[in-house]
């Protein structure tokens, strides 16, 4: 992960959720690049066998946009 990393939350034992900003040849890999390279990313990463790596889900509109989903994340973590 890069220094932009803003925020995780866990799925289950096996995948995780994440914004974060991500390297060129991670969007590369992942088969994103049509989203662009800048800014902030929600991906999933796995750890299990079958379906190891991240999968990039979206790319974040704004740092504010950003900010807010990591809001909502806590928000449900707490309930």
């Amino acid at each position: 992960m890069e220094d932009g990393h803003l925020g995780t939350a866990k799925i289950d034992n096996n995948r995780s959720i994440h914004i974060s900003e991500l390297s060129r040849e991670s969007i590369i890999g992942s088969g994103a690049e049509h989203l662009g390279f800048g800014g902030y990313f929600l991906f999933e990463t796995r750890s299990d066998r079958a379906r190891r790596g991240i999968n990039i889900l979206a790319r974040v509109a704004s740092l504010d946009a950003a900010l807010e989903m990591l809001e909502i994340w806590s928000e449900r973590s707490a309930t």
